[in-house]
């Protein structure tokens, strides 16, 4: 089966199982109360009115720009820390047990924190939530990667004074690729599921905001609309930018899967 066969195969199984999807929740919708089950053609007309109203595109740039901000902040913390504490047995000692701490503690009593340190702030409450939670998934990663590097090429690297850019690049970077790949990865689901739970709880925005409204007002219709355009946000960004880069990781580092 060649390429295109196979990308074709994909495209056509996964579009059977959305109409299929589609066909018995039309057909189960018919049986319930929109109350219960709102139908496909009802959610749809829920869709083209936040569209025409405008909150639709606000909400998603919202909810998209507090997930980005909270989870870069992880990210980068996540890298700097587990260099860090990978090269310092003092701190590692010190910082470890903290981090566990973080990982160990649900979201839902971090977000209760938030809310009463920072009240129902609009972007505070939930980009603190999003990197409280991503910051440990992209730590472990990070950690365990730098532990998987080669010391034995780096020493050999610097036998032949080959200069740090050399090394991080040539020896550390195509180690920790994977890691780091898997870490944005799983982060991003984490990071996703952070913002719309305190959006729901601690926000007057976002689609998480929206997602309460509809559901304290009993507007399942809406609740159903809201839920698929946060479907369609969380597979865009995971078809549109995590997989093409890890394509792109793979091309360069073949071992990365």
């Amino acid at each position: 089966m060649n390429h295109f066969t196979s990308s074709f195969f994909k495209i056509a199984v996964g579009t059977a199982g959305v109409l299929a999807v589609l066909l018995l929740w039309g057909g189960l919708s018919s049986r319930f109360s929109s109350l219960i089950l709102p139908s496909p053609l009802e959610t749809a007309q829920v869709l083209i009115e936040l569209l025409e109203s405008g909150i639709l595109v606000t909400f998603i740039l919202i909810t998209v720009k507090r997930t980005m901000i909270g989870y870069s902040g992880a990210i980068i913390a996540g890298l700097v820390f587990a260099f860090f504490l990978r090269y310092s047995k003092f701190w590692r000692l010190f910082f470890r047990p903290l981090i566990t701490i973080m990982q160990t503690i649900p979201p839902v009593v971090w977000l209760v924190l938030a809310v009463i340190w920072f009240g129902i702030a609009d972007d505070l409450t939930p980009i603190f939530l999003i990197f409280i939670v991503s910051f440990p998934v992209v730590f472990i990663n990070i950690y365990h990667g730098l532990g998987n590097i080669d010391y034995g090429l780096v020493e050999m690297a610097r036998f032949y004074h080959c200069s740090r850019k050399q090394i991080f690049f040539d020896i550390y970077l195509p180690s920790l690729l994977p890691h780091l790949m898997s870490a944005i990865s799983i982060g991003l689901a984490f990071a996703w599921k952070s913002t719309v739970f305190a959006e729901f709880v601690g926000s007057s925005s976002g689609i998480g905001f929206a997602l309460s409204v509809a559901n304290n007002n009993l507007q399942t219709d809406r609740l159903f609309a809201w839920s698929i355009v946060l479907i369609v946000l969380m597979f865009s960004f995971e078809y549109l930018i995590i997989k093409p880069l890890k394509k792109y990781v793979m091309r360069w580092e073949p071992d990365v899967g």
